[in-house]
């Protein structure tokens, strides 16, 4: 099984197969889930030509190359959804290898072009990123025969990956080096955020065998002097760390070290739970790639 890290290093050098001989574009934007105006031409250009010739011949089928082998479509809708995810933030690189063989094609771009043209636009959202890792890597469904519907993989809520689809980590000190964890942020009532809104949702996986009982000791958060404080007055140094992926704001698809302490109540002296999953402790992380602590919970694949 790939792991995050290798997933996310196909995202950041994605083939793009053409007669001509394949071009080289990276996936790694952060996107929020609105397209951009082009997207829309794209794929209105798209749709357009697959149903004309559809009309003119009911048994045509649109061939394209992915991941080196031929793939060949029948069925508008299944055409329809992979380039919506790939230019929504919700797109495997399979998808993403559509929508960039069928902008050139289709004359939106150029193969000179196609690289800036997919920075500029398509990316992935955090659940983007971990919902297609979820789906394809660690539930084994396969593309484009069973891609994820509206409400599961790429597109679930990030409080229903986090309960249905992982097992509640209660104490970081049970933390093991080959484990896969899944961090949920929480709101300020220790509630998932499921998805951006009023508030912000994010979602983050950590890469096996990155596990360290002492974090960062060498140098490894880039000179940290310390490190800024949470609220509790905890310092980066010195606690239990993974390295994780995401992709995220201002930064894109990117891995960091996060620092992960329990977040205990003052009252009762234990951890704190999230309301209604007592399953699902609080922890308090702080985030290499931001520099900053947030509130997270957690759970293991």
């Amino acid at each position: 099984m790939i792991s995050p890290l290798d997933l996310a290093s196909q995202y950041k050098s994605l083939a793009v197969a053409f007669d001509e001989g394949p071009v080289t574009v990276s996936i790694d934007q952060y996107l929020t889930g609105q397209w951009t105006t082009e997207a829309d031409h794209a794929i209105d250009a798209a749709m357009g030509d697959f149903t004309t010739e559809q009309k003119k011949d009911k048994s045509y089928e649109l061939t394209l190359t992915v991941n080196g082998k031929q793939v060949s479509f029948r069925d508008g809708k299944v055409l329809r959804q992979i380039l919506h995810y790939a230019y929504e933030g919700k797109g495997s690189p399979e998808d993403c290898q559509v929508a960039a063989q069928l902008a050139v094609l289709r004359g939106r771009t150029t193969r000179a072009k196609l690289p800036e043209y997919c920075q500029k636009n398509m990316g992935l959202d955090c659940t983007g990123f971990v919902g297609n890792y979820l789906w394809y890597v660690v539930g084994g469904n396969t593309w484009p025969d069973s891609m994820p519907g509206g409400n599961n993989g790429s597109n679930s809520q990030i409080d229903k990956l986090l309960l249905n689809e992982t097992t509640p980590l209660s104490d970081a000190d049970l933390i093991t080096p080959s484990t896969t964890y899944i961090f949920g942020l929480l709101d300020e009532h220790f509630s998932i955020v499921a998805q951006d809104g009023a508030r912000h949702a994010h979602i983050v996986i950590s890469q096996p065998n990155t596990f360290t009982k002492n974090s960062f000791v060498f140098n490894s958060f880039g000179g940290f002097s310390g490190g800024p404080e949470d609220g509790d007055g905890n310092q980066v140094y010195g606690h239990v760390g993974l390295q994780c992926v995401e992709s995220t704001k201002h930064k894109g698809l990117v891995d960091s070290l996060y620092a992960i302490v329990p977040v205990i109540d003052s009252k009762t002296k234990t951890q704190i739970t999230i309301p209604k999953h007592p399953g699902f402790k609080v922890f308090s992380v702080f985030r290499g790639s931001k520099g900053e602590w947030l509130n997270f919970t957690i759970g293991s694949i």
